[in-house]
C-alpha cells in the first residue's frame, strides 16, 4: 500500500479517480435535508468545504455569499477554491456564517484540524453543517460483516455520541441532528439514514 501524504497529489488523484462517483438523487436529498436543517438566512455567506461542482447551492437561498472549495482539480470555478482542507481553510477569521462540511469529515486525516480551521473562519454564533456517515446502517453493517474492502477514502467513522464529543472539543455545540436517506434514496430518520448532518454552533 503506497503511502498518501495529505495534501499530497496523490491524495488529490485518488478523489480525482471518484470524482464521478455520486448519486444524484442521494445528493439532492443530502443537500436539501442540510440547508434545512443549517437554515441559511438571505444574504449570509457561506462556505462549502467539499464542494465538488457547487451544488448544493441549489438549495440555499439566491442571495447568499457563496464560496466553495474542493481538493478535485476538475471543479475549478470562479466561486470554488482548489485545495485540501488538511492544508487548512485559505479565508480570513470570522469570515462566513455557515460552514457545510457534507460527506467530508470522514475522509480526512486530521479532523481536529479541519474542524479549528472552520471554528476560525466562522463568525461567533455562526453554524457548521456536517454531514458523515452512519456507522450503524445497514450498508455499513454488512459491508463489515463481509469484509468488503473500503474503496471510497473513508478513515474515520463516528456515532451520534462520538460526533458530539469531537464538536465540544473542537469549540461547538450540538444544536440538531437529522438522517437523509435510506438506500436507495428514500427518505429516513437517523437510526436508519444512510448518513446523518450534524448542526453545529460556534461558541
Amino acid at each position: 500500500m503506497t503511502r498518501i501524504a495529505p495534501g499530497s497529489a496523490e491524495l488529490a488523484g485518488f478523489y480525482r479517480a471518484r470524482s464521478a462517483w455520486r448519486s444524484r438523487g442521494e445528493e439532492q436529498m443530502r443537500f436539501r435535508r442540510a440547508a434545512r436543517l443549517a437554515r441559511v438566512a438571505p444574504g449570509a455567506s457561506v462556505l462549502d468545504i467539499g464542494c465538488r461542482d457547487g451544488g448544493l447551492r441549489r438549495f440555499l437561498p439566491s442571495d447568499v455569499s457563496y464560496r466553495g472549495m474542493d481538493i478535485t482539480p476538475e471543479f475549478a470555478g470562479p466561486d470554488i477554491t482548489i485545495r485540501d482542507v488538511s492544508d487548512g481553510i485559505p479565508f480570513p477569521d470570522a469570515g462566513f456564517d455557515h460552514v457545510f462540511c457534507i460527506e467530508v469529515l470522514e475522509h480526512v486525516p486530521n479532523p481536529f484540524g479541519a474542524l479549528a480551521e472552520i471554528h476560525r473562519v466562522l463568525r461567533p454564533g455562526g453554524v457548521l453543517a456536517l454531514s458523515v456517515p452512519n456507522p450503524y446502517h445497514v450498508k455499513e453493517l454488512i459491508w463489515n460483516v463481509l469484509r468488503v474492502p473500503d474503496r471510497q477514502g473513508h478513515i474515520y467513522g463516528w456515532t451520534r455520541q462520538n460526533m458530539t464529543r469531537l464538536g465540544e472539543m473542537s469549540g461547538f455545540r450540538l444544536d440538531g441532528f437529522a438522517g437523509t436517506y435510506f438506500h436507495p434514496p428514500i427518505p429516513a430518520f437517523a437510526l436508519l439514514a444512510r448518513s446523518i448532518i450534524y448542526r453545529f454552533v460556534k461558541v
